[in-house]
C-alpha cells in the first residue's frame, strides 16, 4: 500500500481511538489539527482541542522516503522505533529536558508526544536575538547525563554492547555519512551554493589536503567510534526554549557513535548563529557585537559546563560502584591524568564534528535559515566564507586548540577579518 499522510480528519479519528491520547485531548470531533513540518525527514502535525487549547499533542509520522528530496531518496519507517526508543531512553535519563512519549505505533510509523506549546525552536530565538538565561545550564545538563549514562565509563561491557546492537540505525547514519562527511568535500550534484560564494572558497574544501584529510578523519571516528548513544542531529532547529526551560527533541539519527558528535553540532550551530549575527543584528538596528558576545558565552558555558558535570558523573559513580575504568596509583593521580586526557581528547573530536558540521551547513542540501535568509548575496557570501574559514581551523588545529576559550578568540579574530578565502 502507498504512503500517504494523515489529513486532519484521518488523524483527529485516529487519536480518538487511543484511550490515553483521548483522555488526553478529548473529543476528537473537537481537534484542530495542522501540518507544521520542515519538510526535511518527516510529516509533523500539532494537534489542538479547540474549546480547550491547553490540551494538545505532537504528532510525527515517517514516510518512507527522504521528504527533502522525494520518493527518489527511499527510507524505511523503522527509523521512528529509533526515535522513540531514543526519546524514551534520554527522558529516563534527563526527563527535565526531553518530552514526554504518550502513545506510539510500530504499524503507522507515528508518535504522539508532549506538545511544547510555550516554546519555541531555538533557532528562531538566536535569529531574533533572544536571550535565554538557562539555556546552557540546561543543554550541559542533558549532554553531560545524556552521553556519559550511555557510555562504557558507566554501563557494563555487556549492556552496552546490546545496546548498541539493538540501536542500529544504519539509514540514517548513512544520510550524515554522505551530507555531512562526503558530499560537501566533492563536486557532488546535491550541494548548493550561493551565487556570490567565491569559487576559491569552493574549490578549498575539495582540493586543500590537511582539511581533507582532517574530515576523512571524523569520518572515519564517526563511522567506527560507538562511544555512547547519540541524539545524532543536535542542532539549534532540535531544541526547544522559553526563558525558564529547554528540551531536546527529534532524536531520530539517534546510534551509537562517538560523544563528541553531539556536542560538536551545537558548537556549530551556534558558530553560524555568532556569524550570521552580523547580518541579522544590523538590519534589527542594533549593534550585533553585543549578542555575538552572549552567542559566544553559551558556547563556551555549554562546554565547560558539560565537561565539569561529566568528570562529576564519571568520578562519582567510580566512587559508588568501585569499577574503575583503569587502575588507579595510592593517590588516584593517574585516574586523575587519565580523565583530564579523555577530555582534551573529546574536545579535540568536539571540534573536528563541528567544523564538518559548519561546512555542510553553507555547502550542503540541508542549509539553515540564518544564512539562507539573508537576502543580500556579497553580504551572505562574506559571512559564508568566515564560517568556512572558522570550520576548517577546527577541523585541521583541533589537537591544539586547547580549551573553548581559544575557539571564542578564533571566531572573533575570523569576524574581524573581513578577507575573503
Amino acid at each position: 500500500m502507498e504512503f500517504e499522510a494523515f489529513t486532519a480528519q484521518e488523524l483527529a479519528a485516529y487519536l480518538g481511538d487511543v484511550p490515553d491520547v483521548r483522555a488526553l485531548l478529548g473529543d476528537p470531533d473537537d481537534l484542530d489539527v495542522v501540518e507544521v513540518g520542515d519538510g526535511n525527514l518527516n510529516y509533523v502535525y500539532f494537534v489542538t482541542n479547540a474549546k480547550a487549547p491547553g490540551r494538545s499533542v505532537v504528532v510525527k509520522q515517517a514516510p518512507p522516503f527522504l521528504r527533502l528530496v522525494g520518493k527518489t531518496w527511499p527510507l524505511s519507517c523503522q527509523r521512528m522505533e529509533h526515535e522513540v526508543a531514543a526519546l524514551r531512553r534520554f527522558g529516563a535519563l534527563c526527563p527535565r529536558h526531553v518530552p514526554k512519549v504518550y502513545h506510539a505505533d510500530s504499524k503507522r510509523f507515528l508518535v504522539v508526544m508532549q506538545h511544547l506549546a510555550s516554546h519555541r525552536i531555538l533557532r528562531q530565538g538566536l535569529m531574533d536575538g533572544a536571550i535565554y538565561p538557562r539555556f546552557a545550564d540546561h543543554l550541559s545538563t542533558y549532554l553531560a547525563h545524556t552521553l556519559f549514562y550511555g557510555s562504557d565509563l558507566f554501563l557494563a561491557a555487556d549492556i552496552k554492547k546490546h545496546a548498541a546492537s539493538a540501536a542500529v540505525n544504519w539509514e540514517l547514519c548513512k544520510i550524515t555519512e554522505d551530507l555531512v562527511f562526503t558530499f560537501p568535500f566533492e563536486d557532488h550534484p546535491s550541494n548548493v551554493y550561493s551565487p556570490a560564494l567565491p569559487k576559491a572558497a569552493i574549490e578549498r574544501l575539495r582540493t586543500h589536503e590537511p582539511l581533507r584529510i582532517a574530515a576523512a578523519d571524523m569520518k572515519w571516528a564517526f563511522m567506527n567510534h560507538a562511544e555512547t548513544l547519540l541524539h545524532g542531529d543536535l542542532h539549534t532547529g532540535s531544541i526547544m526554549v522559553n526563558e525558564d526551560e529547554t528540551f531536546v527533541i527529534d532524536p531520530e539519527f539517534a546510534f551509537y557513535g562517538p560523544m563528541g558528535f553531539d556536542v560538536g553540532a551545537v558548537i556549530a550551530n551556534l558558530l553560524l548563529a555568532f556569524f550570521s549575527r552580523d547580518w541579522h543584528g544590523r538590519i534589527d538596528g542594533r549593534d550585533p557585537v553585543a549578542y555575538q558576545e552572549w552567542l559566544l558565552e553559551q558556547m563556551v558555558r555549554i562546554w565547560n559546563g558539560f565537561s565539569a558535570q561529566f568528570v562529576d558523573l564519571w568520578r562519582d559513580n567510580e566512587s559508588r560502584s568501585k569499577r574503575r575504568f583503569i587502575g588507579a596509583d595510592a593517590e588516584g593521580r593517574a585516574l586523575t591524568a587519565y580523565r583530564a586526557h579523555f577530555m582534551r581528547r573529546l574536545l579535540a573530536d568536539t571540534l573536528g564534528f563541528a567544523g564538518c558540521k559548519m561546512i555542510r551547513r553553507i555547502v550542503g542540501m540541508a542549509k539553515v535559515a540564518e544564512i539562507t535568509r539573508i537576502p543580500d548575496a556579497q553580504a551572505r557570501a562574506n559571512i559564508e566564507v568566515r564560517c568556512l574559514r572558522c570550520a576548517e581551523a577546527l577541523l585541521v588545529e583541533r589537537a591544539t586548540l586547547g580549551d573553548i576559550e581559544q575557539v571564542a578568540t578564533l571566531a572573533r579574530e575570523i569576524q574581524r577579518d573581513i578577507a575573503t578565502m
